[in-house]
């Protein structure tokens, strides 16, 4: 029997949640004896570098010569410009299955839709400025998918009216184990009082509210990790006389120590300009036995289950988001049953069965 190919597509490959999600789905698809893997995306650093050499012999690297720049209309050049090469990939390519990461890239979903190729959506976003562009990328997802993966049940309910099957499939956390002396890992977290977001460098990721939150607790330490160089962190920040108990971090590859430093974790997006559709790090703090404090609106709700592992807050309000961290690491008691409940609640996220369903909804359409 003739294996099947499937071609994954991504528009920029960098250190933020979508790529990793995708990382999960190829490496989870590669180990299938049946199946011939492709990957399109960016050639640039990010969580799928690690298919783009010559050590991963099982996919078939592609670049699709986007870019990520700060000069607006190249920018826009360099997106279009990849938007047609990926249509003219994808058309003259054979492929049996084209998987779209996001809903981003339209220009290999046209062209797989012109050759009747199946097409599966992972629907990451469904909250995007401006609203015509949302507009354009939902009417584009509608024409051409065969099947759709949602991160969460917000996500599904935002495309309730697409008439198609639609999964929704968690992201994968890896759960680590216990550390062997949890109350003393629990003590050193709560003595230091560092309050940590990671996030990218957005005004609409609420940045400037993590910076406010700071100075309206001198006594704790906070940490913002953004997905940018360091430079530009600073740069964003010039004009910004910050608080001394504050301090800035740029990309990293990997933020488990961080998370195993850190008492508490924000995510503090802006309802008004952006929704979270599943809330990444939030489920990545609690394998680490850290409470979160997340915005009471989209797929946060369905990680954080409020009073009891974090809570659930209007960003805006940044009174009621000090006194959630307040009643959080009101004495090390509150802190530890917090934690520990954090620590249960990512059971349903097991790679396990993440992959189970990946590998299901792929075969569904192979067949």
């Amino acid at each position: 029997m003739a294996r099947k190919t499937v071609l994954f597509v991504h528009l920029l490959n960098n250190y933020t949640g979508s790529p990793k999600v995708l990382r999960s789905v190829v490496d989870c698809v590669k180990k299938e004896p049946d199946i011939k893997i492709s990957l399109l995306t960016s050639r640039t650093d990010g969580f799928l570098s690690c298919f783009a050499g010559n050590s991963c012999d099982s996919v078939r690297f592609y670049d699709n010569g986007y870019r990520w720049t700060n000069c607006r209309p190249l920018l826009a050049f360099l997106f279009l410009f990849s938007q047609i090469r990926m249509f003219f990939f994808v058309l003259l390519h054979r492929f049996d299955v084209i998987y779209i990461n996001t809903v981003v890239p339209f220009g290999a979903a046209l062209a797989a839709k012109l050759k009747r190729e199946k097409i599966i959506y992972h629907a990451h976003e469904v909250y995007i400025n401006p609203n015509f562009v949302k507009r354009f990328y939902i009417k584009i997802l509608k024409k051409c998918a065969d099947r759709i993966v949602c991160v969460s049940e917000y996500v599904r309910e935002n495309l309730s009216d697409i008439k198609v099957p639609c999964e929704v499939i968690y992201n994968p956390i890896e759960k680590h184990d216990m550390p062997n002396d949890v109350e003393k890992y629990l003590r050193t977290k709560f003595d230091k009082k560092i309050i940590f977001m990671p996030t990218s460098l957005k005004a609409y990721k609420g940045v400037n509210q993590f910076v406010e939150l700071a100075r309206m607790l001198p006594d704790y330490r906070f940490r913002l990790l953004c997905s940018v160089p360091l430079e530009e962190i600073q740069s964003y920040f010039s004009d910004e006389k910050l608080p001394e108990n504050l301090e800035l971090i740029g990309k990293q590859k990997n933020l488990f120590d961080f998370y195993r430093e850190a008492a508490i974790t924000m995510n503090l997006s802006l309802q008004d300009k952006f929704i979270e559709t599943f809330g990444l790090t939030i489920a990545e703090s609690f394998d680490t036995l850290t409470p979160a404090i997340a915005p009471n609106f989209g797929g946060p709700k369905e990680i954080v289950s409020d009073g009891e592992n974090g809570f659930l807050v209007n960003p805006y309000d940044l009174v009621s988001v000090k006194k959630a961290i307040c009643l959080i690491m009101q004495d090390f008691e509150t802190y530890e049953e917090f934690a520990k409940k954090s620590y249960t609640a990512i059971d349903k996220f097991a790679p396990e069965v993440f992959k189970k369903r990946i590998i299901s909804e792929i075969k569904k359409v192979l067949k």
